[in-house]
């Protein structure tokens, strides 16, 4: 079995005019998709799916790509990160 025939079989067929399928997104969506909604639907508590939610929202994971420049007061301490991260998670 191929990595397509699989994929299909997973995923369904391929739109034969979608010209997105050389870009990686187009293959990941799916299967990212999927992962999402089986985690979602594993939420039973209010506060986990406040976590959810939040760690899902647009942009929510760009802090992560700051430069730490200490002058410019961009450096975070290691407790700041643990914190942060844990929230993350």
């Amino acid at each position: 079995m191929t990595y397509l025939s699989l994929w299909q079989s997973t995923f369904g067929p391929l739109a034969p005019s979608s010209g997105l399928s050389g870009k990686l997104w187009f293959w990941d969506k799916p299967g990212i998709m999927a992962a999402q909604a089986q985690v979602e639907s594993s939420i039973s508590d209010s506060h986990q799916m406040a976590r959810f939610l939040a760690a899902r929202a647009p942009h929510s994971g760009d802090w992560l790509l700051a430069f730490p420049i200490s002058s410019y007061g961009l450096r975070l301490s290691d407790e700041a990160v643990r914190v942060a991260v844990g929230l993350r998670l």
